[in-house]
């Protein structure tokens, strides 16, 4: 598997995980107990569902082609907003979900971890350093980001205390 594939796949899997509600079944599943997840605290169905791909590169084209066969909403953001249909902070406020798939994707700071809609996913396959942890941290505590699937988290990060937090095989 070429690079670009095993980050798209990496960022495929995440996606799946978030969206399906894995972290939450394999808490369940841990203490021997069975997750029953009725109609309305189902995860919704990725279909018409907003996701912007930040990043350029293979692994941006291929996690959007499966976007599209999974009828979600998807635009491609690379670092240069002059090859995004709209700038990267617009396009992120209206994201229910980010999948960062190269290092030449935009930062996400305090400010940009704020825009998403509450309750949005944040996917990092790309390098820890895109994403301000402390934000983050926040973010995912207060419920202002559902969930998250990263790279590169430190082994002492608070981040790693997080129940909606899991961490990607990448580095």
């Amino acid at each position: 598997m070429s690079g670009g594939n095993a980050v798209a796949g990496e960022g495929i899997a995440g996606l799946l995980f978030l969206a399906r509600a894995f972290p939450q079944r394999l808490i369940a599943q841990r203490e021997h107990r069975w997750l029953q997840l009725r109609r309305e605290k189902a995860p919704a169905d990725l279909e018409g569902q907003t996701v912007l791909i930040a990043g350029g590169g293979a692994a941006a084209a291929a996690v959007a082609d499966f976007a599209r066969a999974l009828a979600m909403q998807v635009t491609v953001a690379a670092r240069d907003d002059a090859h995004s249909p709209e700038p990267f902070d617009v396009l992120l406020a209206r994201a229910q979900w980010l999948l960062i798939v190269a290092d030449d994707a935009p930062r996400l700071d305090a400010r940009r971890i704020a825009l998403p809609p509450r309750g949005a996913g944040v996917v990092n396959v790309a390098s820890a350093g895109l994403i301000d942890a402390t934000a983050m941290f926040a973010a995912l505590s207060s419920g202002q980001l559902a969930n998250a699937y990263l790279a590169g988290i430190a082994p002492d990060s608070p981040l790693r205390t997080l129940s909606n937090v899991m961490f990607a095989a990448v580095q």
